[in-house]
């Protein structure tokens, strides 16, 4: 059924993205050329969730995706893109997502909110502190850390903020879950660590009929030299690599990692496969979010078998 609908929606296209489209289907691979590239990124404007997402898909992997029997983590993530369940509107939106956390785990775990609004305004920044992080609800990448207030101004927050909420985040990559939400500005306690922002801790939790299997990946310094590692439960380190090279001082093992573990598993219970994701910082854990769909589908992993190894985990 999928193969009939793409074969339809290719007859809408100009001529030349039709033949690269049926140059991948045949030879499972694409040959790039920087022409038929800016052709192809309009062109995605144009078409149907589904051709959008196996065009994309075959632009990152170099092969065409199997969505009628799909075995890779990232084919299964990318069929989420275009046929989401309902739940995820709701729990992807970074603010309503707070009122499910402090009911499923308590609100200790939710980062202290300063304020919340649908545009930033000149009262709102000046009952802000002094530190803070300021972000945007419906989508990722809207976020800005504000270590020292007086080194910015209302005037570059409102522009910034303005642009944020005035982006269809579903448009970016047409992860349909996103489309529904009515976008706000977050301002939140910036947390420290060792007298630094802390690290991203995000857990995939792969749920098969009640047995958990999580792999933990760390994210450092997200705002400057991005790395990544990923470990198992007990903290050791994996020859996993998802997009970013790896740390060359992994992190050690957290404090409070049997808590986050715990807690991991107790908000992933109702899904077959979510990204929970917290920070450690003072002792204490929060929650940061949750995420369905990490990355659109399109980080390519290695080594090449763990694409086949969390999509075996993966019971969609």
């Amino acid at each position: 059924m999928l193969n009939l609908i793409a074969r339809q929606a290719a007859k809408l296209l100009p001529d030349m993205l039709f033949h690269q489209l049926q140059y991948t289907v045949v030879f499972k691979k694409l040959r790039y050329n920087p022409i038929l590239h800016i052709l192809t990124r309009q062109a995605y404007k144009f078409l149907p969730d589904m051709l959008y997402h196996q065009l994309r898909y075959a632009r990152i992997f170099k092969h065409w995706p199997n969505f009628s029997k799909p075995t890779t983590f990232s084919e299964k993530i990318v069929i989420r893109n275009f046929r989401p369940k309902p739940i995820y509107t709701n729990l992807a939106d970074k603010f309503k997502v707070r009122n499910y956390i402090a009911g499923a785990i308590g609100e200790k775990y939710l980062i202290k909110l300063h304020a919340c609004c649908s545009e930033l305004t000149p009262a709102i920044y000046e009952s802000l502190p002094d530190a803070f992080v300021i972000k945007a609800n419906h989508g990722s990448g809207f976020n800005l850390v504000v270590p020292d207030k007086s080194q910015t101004t209302f005037s570059q927050l409102s522009t910034l903020t303005r642009y944020w909420t005035e982006k269809n985040f579903y448009k970016i990559n047409r992860e349909r879950h996103y489309k529904a939400i009515t976008p706000c500005i977050m301002v939140e306690e910036l947390l420290q660590q060792d007298g630094h922002v802390p690290n991203d801790i995000k857990f995939h939790c792969f749920n098969q009929q009640g047995e958990m299997n999580i792999f933990i990946q760390v994210d450092y310094d997200r705002f400057g030299v991005h790395r990544r590692d990923v470990f198992d439960t007990q903290w050791n380190k994996t020859d996993i690599r998802m997009g970013l090279p790896n740390s060359t001082t992994p992190m050690d093992k957290p404090k409070n990692l049997t808590e986050m573990v715990a807690l991991a598993t107790r908000l992933a219970s109702d899904f077959n496969y979510v990204r929970v994701d917290f920070y450690e910082a003072d002792g204490s854990v929060y929650f940061g979010e949750l995420t369905f769909t990490p990355g659109a589908g399109l980080c390519r992993m290695y080594p090449e078998g763990t694409q086949h190894q969390w999509g075996s985990l993966f019971a969609e």
